[in-house]
């Protein structure tokens, strides 16, 4: 009786919502462990150092930890190498195996060590949050049986998300790996945004321009994001290099320059949108994409301050979050959009 009162569609709207903004929170903190360097903190997964709490000095270690720990990871990266050269990915694979940066080992560093577990320790909690997600979900079971399997998805999906995580610990924070794993936090933001927006049956607008430019501005903003993160990529090498703030421009690749073009697209679409929202009566639509031109246009300065000041900490995890919210803010546009007849 107790668990029937429970599972309700109000207490699945808030569970949905909890989630949702939990999953935006550790993108965030995930940008601030890499920013600080400490994303290899722990060189080891789930455990940290081979315990589950971290050590809080090296002297509880082996004098050859780091031996240890480099042949843990070598055993389980020619285990991934070898299943993804049987699918096809034989760069992939050789990159893994033979790429030097792959086989180093940081130095035990207490304070880098206890921010990565904190991070680990909110995506444990994030993942009871998905799995509450999942159970809910079956309270709109009869209304629409999509719900609940999304939910399940995104459960799925989660699991899927750990094990990419300890790939990405696993090869030394490869950048197609990171790059991956970002791509599959987003696909399960859009997935808790379907959700979110089906469960609490917000009006929709119809209207064939407005629905297709909000498309267009959100397919061109993947490949952005994408770039972006190979950027990062670029930037968290030179981070644990001796080069100065001051020079990491003139070492970044093709991949900065196309990023840093290609946000006038993103832009153009953005400021369409604006346009064509501004001759509808639609409240919430003006709101949306108002906040969406805005977020733009800060990321975009965000983006000159970064190169301007020699890639400043503060501004760099307040750049992807920016872009993680242009992400869902598109993403909702579609979802409460329609095609008009």
């Amino acid at each position: 009786m107790v668990l029937k009162k429970l599972l309700n569609k109000q207490n699945f709207i808030r569970i949905n919502t909890i989630t949702l903004g939990s999953v935006l929170v550790l993108i965030l903190i995930g940008s601030i462990v890499r920013v600080l360097g400490a994303g290899m903190g722990c060189p080891d997964w789930p455990k940290c150092f081979g315990s589950y709490i971290p050590p809080t000095s090296s002297a509880g270690l082996p004098d050859n930890y780091q031996d240890i720990f480099r042949a843990q990871r070598i055993s389980k990266n020619e285990r991934l190498a070898k299943t993804l050269e049987r699918i096809g990915y034989t760069n992939l694979s050789q990159q893994i195996t033979n790429d030097p940066a792959v086989l180093e080992e940081q130095a035990f560093d207490v304070t880098k060590a206890w921010i990565e577990y904190i991070n680990r320790l909110v995506g444990v909690l994030i993942g009871f949050l998905v799995i509450l997600n999942m159970f809910f979900s079956f309270s709109f079971r009869k209304e629409s049986i999509s719900v609940p399997v999304v939910g399940v998805g995104i459960f799925l999906l989660t699991v899927f998300q750990g094990w990419i995580g300890s790939l990405v610990v696993s090869t030394n924070l490869l950048h197609g790996f990171i790059t991956f794993h970002m791509l599959l936090a987003l696909f399960m933001v859009a997935l808790l945004l379907f959700l979110n927006v089906r469960i609490k049956k917000q009006s929709v607008y119809s209207s064939k321009p407005i629905f297709w430019v909000a498309v267009i501005t959100f397919v061109l903003f993947i490949p952005q994001i994408i770039l972006g993160t190979e950027v990062r990529g670029t930037v968290d090498d030179l981070l644990i290099s001796s080069i100065d703030r001051s020079d990491w421009v003139d070492r970044l690749t093709n991949s900065f320059l196309i990023h840093r073009s290609y946000s006038w697209l993103v832009l153009v679409g953005s400021v369409a949108l604006l346009i064509l929202a501004r001759k509808t009566n639609e409240l919430w639509l003006n709101k949306t994409v108002k906040l969406l031109v805005i977020l733009v246009v800060t990321a975009m300065f965000a983006g000159i301050g970064l190169v301007r000041f020699g890639f400043p900490v503060v501004l760099q995890p307040l750049h992807l979050i920016i872009a993680v919210g242009i992400f869902s803010i598109l993403f909702y546009l579609i979802l409460r959009l329609r095609i008009s007849n």
